[in-house]
């Protein structure tokens, strides 16, 4: 942490021994991105759209329901997975069914992964949107039991409220190709 001289205790912006680089930018072989420090709003809110986002897909996979927790109250979308027959009509909630009903009713997943990092964007310093393919994980009902990998699209809007709390806004989810 800089102090009023300008000296630091922070081992990464520590002057660089002789015969070594300095690199305060990342991307060296010392930057360790898991470890940066969460000091911007922007480094906060990049961290705080992956965390939820993350939630988000636990809850969706534990009990659907339970997602709405999450959720603004005027949340949009568009959610295949969920919704009756597979349905890709947008969602809300003044529609029949509306977003509580889809989720009311929906069938927990046995587990997701994300394929990367997400793409995250700031929208405003109270708002960021996400993008990035998952794969939902459901015990097949076959006779031999396994595991079904439905690969899927995901874009996500996310707005914080004046209590901090981050609440989803907007859900874009389409089925992908799987070709990694």
């Amino acid at each position: 942490m800089p102090t009023v001289l300008g000296l630091t205790n922070d081992s990464r912006t520590a002057p660089a021994a002789p015969g070594t680089s300095n690199n305060k930018m990342g991307g060296g072989e010392n930057s360790n991105k898991k470890h940066d420090r969460l000091n911007t709003i922007s480094k906060r809110n990049h961290a705080a759209a992956h965390e939820v986002e993350t939630l988000l897909w636990r809850a969706l996979c534990d009990s659907p329901e339970a997602a709405k927790e999450y959720m603004a109250e005027d949340c949009i979308m568009i959610n295949p997975l969920f919704a009756p027959g597979g349905s890709t009509e947008p969602m809300g909630k003044d529609t029949d069914p509306s977003v509580e009903d889809v989720l009311a009713g929906g069938e927990p997943w046995a587990g997701f992964r994300f394929h990367g990092e997400p793409l995250v964007v700031e929208i405003d310093l109270m708002a960021v949107a996400l993008v990035y393919k998952v794969s939902l994980f459901r015990q097949s009902s076959k006779k031999n039991g396994g595991m079904r990998e439905i690969v899927a699209s995901v874009s996500s809007a996310w707005r914080q409220t004046a209590g901090a709390d981050w609440l989803l806004c907007a859900q874009h989810v389409a089925y992908a190709d799987d070709d990694e």
